[in-house]
């Protein structure tokens, strides 16, 4: 939590060194909620000498600067770039994900297997479905019998 606070500090610090056109490319709603969330006691400097991807930075502050340039100060071009770079990315997280967790189930199963079959299963060839018959619990049965003997009378 305070790291997200000193974060939303570090990101309102480097929006007001921004020149005044990349400035009001920003909605005023998102400096505002910035300012009402920052750490005030949290102090940032930025370094005049150093460019802005060499300041020292948290994480968190990279990423709402990123988000804040791809959705406010990108060119269009830029903005088509950055999505179709962050939707590959996430391919590959997920397919990375799969291989990891090889949640295909289904994948190691072979249809030709042969099963042992219930006296309720009618045998057929390995390319068709197999029908069961259905059949009650032993418990449903018995409480369906206790019912009948009620009832009867």
């Amino acid at each position: 939590m305070n790291n997200r606070r000193n974060a939303y500090t570090e990101v309102y610090t480097i929006l007001q060194d921004l020149n005044e056109e990349e400035y009001n490319k920003i909605p005023p709603e998102v400096i505002e909620t910035l300012d009402a969330n920052r750490n005030k006691e949290y102090e940032y400097f930025l370094d005049n000498e150093l460019e802005l991807k060499d300041q020292p930075m948290l994480p968190e502050t990279k990423a709402i600067l990123f988000n804040l340039f791809r959705d406010y100060l990108a060119t269009p071009e830029q903005r088509t770039k950055i999505i179709k770079m962050q939707n590959e990315a996430r391919q590959k997280n997920e397919l990375k994900k799969q291989q990891m967790y090889n949640t295909d189930v289904f994948a190691n199963k072979s249809i030709n297997k042969t099963t042992k079959l219930n006296e309720n299963e009618v045998k057929t060839n390995n390319n068709e479905k197999q029908i069961v018959e259905y059949k009650e619990n032993i418990f449903k049965r018995i409480l369906n019998k206790i019912k009948s003997l009620f009832i009867k009378r």
